[in-house]
């Protein structure tokens, strides 16, 4: 709350009391020597030419107060400079806790391994610990710089200029190509942030082992599993009666559920290990997608006797990657028809938001997800029920795949469900994407 002053602290008013006083001899000298109106013009120009003078003089004060605010000042203004020093020494504890804190973090700042590196609301650097020196090839003439400038990476600087970041960015070192950089911002004071960069090469290098070695692996069992496949096919149309007919479908099953295993395995590798080549990208319309993703779907919607509604039959375009976005829709298609149960409803739905984002949906109104289990669900190889996803051939991997997907397209995939009454899987493509109609040159998908 504010704290309530006293009328006669104020100069002002105290300027208006003076003036009355001095005012009544005037008028009594004035009237009696019958020049009544030029004594009041001139005691009013002299009190105005005192008021001005007097105002400046405070003003000049006040604006190198720093060095004046030892002097006294007359007693109309000692509130107003009580207040002034009073706040001068509230500024000033301030910003000496606030110096000490910012020298604190500096001084830690310095003994981190890691990166880090102070910038304005433009993104100019004003302050960098040795890390920086070391890891980015910076030099004390860099302060002033925009970071835009001083580290010139498509994906850093992409991910700085964002609107809307992800947690952090990796790329290659401007000094050394063979280092791998993590980056992330976070808000640092007023209208500042402060950027951090970790070396995470090693990390980086165990990751690409491990995808190639999945990948390596996973081709090295495909050779030989085309091979028992092929033989089994082979038996499974013999009437020699030397192999009972139940082993032969069982191992065919077995062998169909290794072989979609390995593919998807290769399909998640080449997904996380790989960009989309932009030759890759076209112009598809998501009316003709899902009329395609429908079609493929007949003999397992009429077995599973679903009731599927596409709901939007309007000409939609966006850029995309067509075989990896077909993939995509026809993993949480299948999925609905799958696990939702049988005589279920599924509605497709696809539209443009209020953000200009390309949105489809995949709702079903079937036996729905456990709470718990939702958040697991694009985790490779997790299952609800290990037992019933075996049974209808599932590999874990579908969803995973299907996250993938949208993040190599700048997009997301929510999943909304309540047990009992359904699922909804949400794919929310970017404005980016959106297309408002096919080019001519391009034919419709």
């Amino acid at each position: 709350m504010l704290k309530k002053i006293k009328l006669n602290k104020f100069s002002s008013f105290q300027d208006v009391i003076y003036f009355i006083i001095f005012l009544i001899p005037v008028v009594l000298v004035g009237n009696f020597f019958n020049v009544l109106f030029y004594s009041i013009v001139i005691y009013q120009a002299i009190f105005i030419l005192y008021m001005i003078n007097s105002q400046y003089l405070f003003e000049k004060w006040i604006f190198d107060f720093k060095n004046n605010s030892h002097i006294s000042y007359p007693n109309k203004y000692q509130y107003a400079i009580k207040e002034l020093k009073d706040n001068k020494i509230s500024i000033d504890l301030v910003t000496s806790k606030f110096s000490a804190l910012e020298n604190r973090f500096k001084e830690l700042s310095e003994s981190m391994p890691d990166a880090v590196i102070v910038v304005d609301k433009n993104f100019t650097t004003e302050w960098f610990n040795q890390a920086s020196i070391k890891m980015l090839a910076l030099n004390e003439g860099d302060v002033g710089k925009s970071i835009l400038h001083l580290i010139r990476n498509p994906d850093f600087m992409k991910y700085i200029k964002s609107d809307k970041r992800k947690s952090h960015v990796n790329f290659l070192s401007p000094r050394d190509y063979s280092i791998t950089l993590q980056s992330f911002v976070v808000p640092y004071g007023e209208n500042r942030q402060m950027i951090t960069f970790r070396d995470v090469s090693e990390s980086d290098k165990l990751d690409k082992m491990r995808q190639d070695f999945i990948a390596n692996v996973s081709h090295e069992l495909k050779t030989p599993l085309t091979v028992i496949f092929g033989y089994l096919e082979m038996l499974s149309f013999s009437d020699d009666g030397y192999v009972d007919d139940n082993i032969i479908e069982e191992m065919l099953k077995q062998s169909k559920r290794m072989d979609n295993l390995i593919s998807d395995l290769l399909k998640l590798t080449k997904l996380q290990s790989t960009g989309i080549p932009d030759k890759d990208f076209s112009t598809a319309n998501l009316k003709t997608l899902i009329k395609d993703l429908y079609v493929s779907c007949k003999p397992e919607i009429k077995k599973n006797k679903s009731n599927v509604k596409i709901l939007n039959t309007k000409d939609i375009y966006i850029r995309c990657s067509y075989e990896e976005v077909y993939s995509a829709f026809l993993n949480l298609f299948t999925n609905a028809i799958t696990y939702a149960g049988k005589n279920v409803t599924i509605e497709i739905n696809y539209y443009i938001n209020e953000k200009k984002q390309t949105v489809v949906t995949f709702q079903d109104y079937g036996v729905g997800i456990p709470e718990d289990s939702v958040e697991r669900l694009t985790e490779r190889f997790y299952r609800i029920d290990k037992g019933r996803s075996r049974a209808f051939g599932g590999t874990g991997l579908g969803l995973s795949i299907v996250k993938h997907i949208m993040n190599r397209h700048d997009g997301s995939l929510d999943i909304q469900s309540t047990l009992g009454e359904g699922s909804t899987f949400t794919c929310t493509f970017p404005k980016s994407l959106f297309s408002m109609e096919l080019p001519k040159s391009s034919s419709n998908i």
